[in-house]
Parts: structure tokens; C-alpha cells; sequence
């Protein structure tokens, strides 16, 4: 069953569409407690955040922000004067709360849930070709008690809502918690393909018994928030959870339920990048699951791009298309999301020829505004500013508001 709400937050996260070529230093510091600090990044529609604890053992980490804001991050932690962090601890494997690892080299400890490391070396994630320093030292399945800077700090692994390899870190003595993803700035959350909509409220619930009722909570994304809200948030869930089993029992269709507007109560809880729309579709997908999700093809194309370049992986996705249409989950994002992670990793040409088969292959994809944006920074990184200006606008033609076009083109001098 296709997942539009997940799929567009998986291009918004995993697409990093806050690309360096549009952005000026955007990181907030903000103080949580004594010697706790929020590290915010600005990434249009959402923020990310970290954690800095710092004190007379050094600095530990928790997230790290994307590969593209990595350099930005290690400026402001340096800022600190306090050295190399000692702990890196990442809250769960996405790419911007990862990526940012290997800017501060071998020398932190990499703390993580124990499925990360697999998790980094398949599926999509393949195609990024983290380097060693973005892999865990120490991993967990359970829970890990660590004592530093005078703090005695818990990391709990909950797992299962929006990814199935997150933890929670709980700074004990300054009774501030980073929630991962569990919560999204309190907003209606996100869900990862290896997530579970319907385990948000029963691992929120664990939370809330966790949890001091004075504790401050950091989610993964936008705004921070209390216990209390904490509570407003799972009974959120609880209900929302309930009028769209409620509905689908008399057998109302999702457009049914959106139309008549049946979860508007909770209009508040919309923000970042999950409408009410969405969340009630996150529901009904997962409420009316039957079956399990296929294979994707990201691993056997990066195996032959790997050993035998572009034109192969693509050549072998077209065969598999055609051979094995059951087999394999088949959308309108897979070749746009390996073009964007090879144009990252500086493989130019060969990101060219899958953002230009996702176009040619899609052409009424509702990405298509974000495929010709990345074939206009490739060509900028060509020296192609003719080719780069005009995949600027036809970015623009298909998305008029989107900042990262603006900026390109106005770097180009067309604006």
C-alpha cells in the first residue's frame, strides 16, 4: 500500500532539502539547564536538534545533523572550548541525526541502538557510503547507564514507533530528556517504513512512567516541551487513533474521512510536515495493513552500480521492473533519492543519469520540481551555468516557493 505521507517525509528528511548552495549559517544555541545546551538547525519546513552537554569531562553529543551541516555544527561546538566531544549518541540512524559524525574523526565514542549498523549498510543507506567514524562504538538493545560531567545520563531504547532502532537520553540530575523521534515538536509525528503508527501511544506511555514530571523534553525535530504536554500528546494519539478505527468500521473510505474532517479537533497538532489529512491516511494505512511491505531495489542497483556503474543499475532496474513486477516495491522516488545521494558523494555524471531516468521515467511525479533542482546544482557543479539555470526554472515552474531553486538561480545571476 503506498504511503504518501511517509513518502513525502522521507524525500523531505532523506533528500536533505536544506542543500549548503541555499543556506547561510542557520544553527540557534539555546540554554536547557546548566551545562545542557539545544544546538538547532533551520531546515525550512522543520528544525533539528541536538544536544551538547558540556562540563570538566568534555562534551558529549547527542545527534548530530546532516552531512551538509556537519561543518557548521563542528564550529559551533568548538565554540565551546572544551576540545574533541568525548560521546557522540545518536538518537536513531536517519541521516540527519548521523550525518554529522564523522566531522569530529575517530576520537568520540559513537553510542547507538544495536540494529544501527546494519541499518547503515542497506537500503538506501548504502548509497551514502558513511565512512567508519559514523558507525557506533557501543551499541544497545536494551538500556546503558553512562557517568559524565558529574550526571549520571540513562539511554533507554524504545523502539518501534517512527524507526525500529530509536533511543531516548535522559540527563538524570538535569531532568532534561532528547525524545528522538517519539515526538515531533509535538506536532503529529512521522513515520519510517520500519516504524509503526499504531506503537506511538503505547511507547509515549512508557515515556510518561519514565519521565519526572519537571523533565524537559527535546524531540528530534521543532519545539521543545514539558511532561505535561507529553500527556496532551499521547491522549492525542489515543483519540485520534480511535475516531479513525471508529470510522473505517462503518466503512468509510480515507477520502471519506478527510472530507468530513473527522479529526479537526486536533488542528493544532498539524505543523512541519504532517497535515491532519495526512495523519488521518498514516492511520487508515496502518490500521487497514494486511500485508507485509516488498523489497525495495536500492540494494541489488547499488551492488551493480558499485561494480559496474550507472548505466548498468539502471539497465538492471528496468529488468527487474519488468521480471519481477510482484517482487519488489516499485515508486516515483527510488532513482530520484539515488541520484541525490550519489550527486552528495560527488559521483556527478552517474547522479545525472538517475535523476534524468527519474524524470524521463516519472514525468508527473509530484518530486519532479526537486529532480530538476539536483540536476541544476549537478550541472552548477559541472560549470554548466546554462544548463543549471534552466533546470532552475523548470524547478520553479513546478514549484514556485521552493527557496533552495531561488537561491541557485539568484546565485546564477537569472534572478
Amino acid at each position: 500500500m503506498k504511503k504518501t505521507a511517509g513518502i513525502v517525509i522521507a524525500l523531505a528528511l532523506d533528500l536533505g532539502c536544506g542543500v549548503a548552495l541555499a543556506q547561510d549559517s542557520h544553527i540557534e544555541v539555546s540554554q536547557l539547564a546548566d551545562r545542557l545546551y539545544l544546538l538547532s538547525t533551520d531546515q525550512g519546513s522543520y528544525t533539528t536538534n541536538t544536544i551538547a552537554f558540556v562540563g570538566e569531562d568534555g562534551i558529549l553529543l547527542v545527534d548530530t545533523q546532516s552531512e551538509d551541516d556537519a561543518e557548521e555544527l563542528k564550529r559551533a561546538v568548538d565554540a565551546f572550548g572544551r576540545g574533541t566531544p568525548k560521546y557522540i549518541v545518536n538518537t536513531h540512524r536517519h541521516v540527519e541525526h548521523v550525518g554529522g559524525n564523522a566531522a569530529f574523526g575517530d576520537a568520540p565514542i559513537v553510542i547507538a541502538h544495536a540494529l544501527v549498523p546494519a541499518k547503515l549498510r542497506s537500503g538506501s543507506y548504502l548509497f551514502d557510503e558513511f565512512p567508519d567514524e559514523t558507525f557506533p562504538d557501543i551499541t544497545l538493545a536494551d538500556s546503558l547507564t553512562l557517568y559524565f560531567n558529574g550526571e549520571r545520563i540513562r539511554i533507554l531504547a524504545l523502539p518501534g514507533s517512527h524507526d525500529d532502532n530509536e533511543i531516548i537520553v535522559h540527563f538524570t540530575e538535569s531532568k532534561v530528556v532528547h525524545l528522538s523521534s517519539l515526538v515531533n515538536g509535538f506536532n503529529f509525528p512521522s513515520v519510517d517504513a520500519d516504524g509503526d503508527v499504531l506503537r506511538f501511544a503505547e511507547l509515549v506511555a512508557k515515556a510518561i512512567e519514565l519521565l519526572p514530571e519537571d523533565v524537559v523534553i527535546v524531540s528530534g525535530h521543532n519545539d521543545t516541551g514539558t511532561w505535561h504536554d507529553l500527556q496532551s500528546y499521547h491522549d492525542m494519539l489515543v483519540q485520534t487513533t480511535e475516531i479513525v478505527a471508529s470510522g473505517l468500521a462503518e466503512g468509510k473510505e480515507l477520502a471519506a474521512l478527510q472530507a468530513e474532517n473527522v479529526l479537526g479537533e486536533w488542528e493544532s497538532y498539524a505543523g512541519s510536515y504532517v497535515s491532519v489529512d495526512e495523519w488521518i491516511e498514516y492511520l487508515v494505512d496502518a490500521l487497514q495493513a494486511a500485508e507485509e511491505p516488498k523489497r525495495t531495489v536500492y540494494e541489488p542497483l547499488y551492488y551493480v552500480w558499485n561494480d559496474r556503474g550507472a548505466d548498468a543499475a539502471l539497465a538492471h532496474y528496468f529488468e527487474l521492473q519488468r521480471e519481477h513486477p510482484e517482487e519488489y516495491q516499485w515508486d516515483d522516488f527510488t532513482l530520484l533519492v539515488i541520484g541525490n545521494k550519489l550527486l552528495a558523494n560527488d559521483h556527478i555524471q552517474d547522479a545525472v543519469k538517475f535523476l534524468d531516468a527519474s524524470l524521463e521515467e516519472y514525468p508527473e511525479s509530484p518530486y519532479n520540481y526537486y529532480a530538476n533542482y539536483k540536476l541544476a546544482e549537478a550541472y552548477y557543479r559541472l560549470n554548466d551555468r546554462e544548463r543549471a539555470a534552466r533546470y532552475c526554472e523548470k524547478s520553479l515552474e513546478l514549484n514556485p516557493e521552493f527557496a533552495a531553486a531561488i537561491a541557485l538561480l539568484e546565485e546564477l545571476g537569472k534572478m
